[in-house]
């Protein structure tokens, strides 16, 4: 998530207590291929399946989450320690020189000829063993390897802007997914693979414009918090996507006009706003629509790098078994969870995977039935 639009967001509350509970953990290789030939046989079980996008997909393009090892509450939250342990070290010393000043020797001391530095004896060269000092090392030895780790963690990720970042492999693979059934591979034993579509539509949270990147169709594409590239009509509702981002927030008016709607086009008076959502915004209303529809029709709901702590987004995933199944329908599948962290939707899903998700989507596109060199979908500047 950048930075620049991070920073436009309302403050929103406990955001430091969540990102600090949500550690990362991983699948053994053994638990990896298990889970993912599981979640293959699920997505060929199933006959209608829904994707569910955070930003998990978008952080191996360079836009960093909310709540990961790298995201951006994360790393606000060690700056506020950073400065906080300054602050106390500033006040200590500040301390130090004020009793230094204040403070005065007594006459039966017999000690009153010696200073201690740092916890060294300064008249005798040796270690202050006072359980003082002793603690005062470590505490000093604590904050500079929290200070190593915090330096490391800036030194080595590189963050993007959105304007330059592409799609991942996940993006690039989802919409591949929706837009062509593998192909007859006779290297396949799974006949059931061939010319059928596994992915129907994509559920984003993102506000990154990574999905509609790789050339997915709109109407393919439900995106419920906003896109950062996108601006819309207060009169038509038609979208105008820019190459630039959208400098405002909280569905504001830009300063623009609409150029595209009406009849004939172009002819529409209304003014554009901004497409992306605070935190007190309401959803879109034909996105949540469709996204609501879709969920409900789906046998199956993946959801791929989110930790599914946003609401109402995050309910979707058990829209497929939400209400009573007719008669004659067959059992719906549930949902099934891709993310590296933990999510309170975890206990009732058919199945949680715990590695990166272009990892996932490797194998799975194989155990799918697509060659290896699928990947060759064109990419809009």
């Amino acid at each position: 998530m950048s930075a620049g639009y991070a920073e436009r967001l309302s403050e929103y509350p406990n955001k430091y207590r969540e990102s600090a509970a949500l550690p990362e953990k991983y699948d053994s290789q053994k638990a990896f291929t298990s889970k993912l030939d599981r979640l293959a046989q699920l997505m060929q079980q199933s006959k209608y399946t829904v994707v569910l996008t955070g930003a998990g997909i978008s952080t191996s393009a360079g836009i960093p989450d909310f709540r990961g090892p790298s995201g951006i509450w994360t790393r606000e939250q060690q700056e506020r320690k950073r400065k906080k342990r300054n602050g106390n070290k500033k006040r200590k010393e500040l301390g130090g020189k004020l009793g230094g000043k204040l403070g005065g020797s007594s006459p039966n001391n017999n000690n009153n000829n010696r200073s201690v530095v740092g916890g060294l004896d300064v008249e005798n060269g040796v270690p202050n063993s006072s359980p003082k000092a002793s603690n005062g090392r470590k505490r000093k030895q604590s904050e500079l390897q929290e200070a190593i780790e915090e330096s490391k963690q800036q030194t080595t990720t590189k963050f993007i802007s959105f304007e330059t970042a592409l799609p991942t492999y996940t993006h690039r693979a989802l919409t591949h997914l929706i837009l062509h059934p593998p192909k007859n591979n006779n290297n396949n034993n799974n006949s059931n693979n061939n010319n059928r579509t596994y992915l129907h539509h994509i559920v984003t949270q993102n506000v990154d414009g990574l999905h509609r990147k790789t050339n997915l169709p709109r109407t393919k594409l439900s995106i419920l918090h906003g896109d950062i590239f996108t601006e819309t009509c207060d009169l038509c509702s038609t979208e105008h996507v820019r190459p630039r981002e959208i400098q405002s927030i909280g569905l504001q008016h830009t300063g623009r006009r609409c150029t595209l709607g009406g009849t004939p086009p172009g002819s529409c008076p209304g003014k554009l706003k901004d497409t992306l959502l605070d935190w007190e915004d309401d959803l879109p209303r034909e996105d949540w629509t469709e996204a609501e529809t879709q969920c409900s029709k789906a046998d199956l709901v993946v959801c791929f790098g989110t930790s599914l702590r946003i609401e109402p987004a995050a309910g979707l995933c058990e829209y497929p078994t939400a209400w009573p199944i007719p008669a004659d329908s067959e059992e719906k599948l549930g949902y099934a969870i891709v993310n590296l962290q933990k999510t309170p939707y975890d206990e009732d899903a058919q199945l949680v995977v715990r590695a990166k998700v272009d990892d996932v989507m490797r194998y799975l596109m194989g155990k799918l039935g697509y060659s290896c060199d699928w990947d060759a979908i064109v990419i809009d500047d």
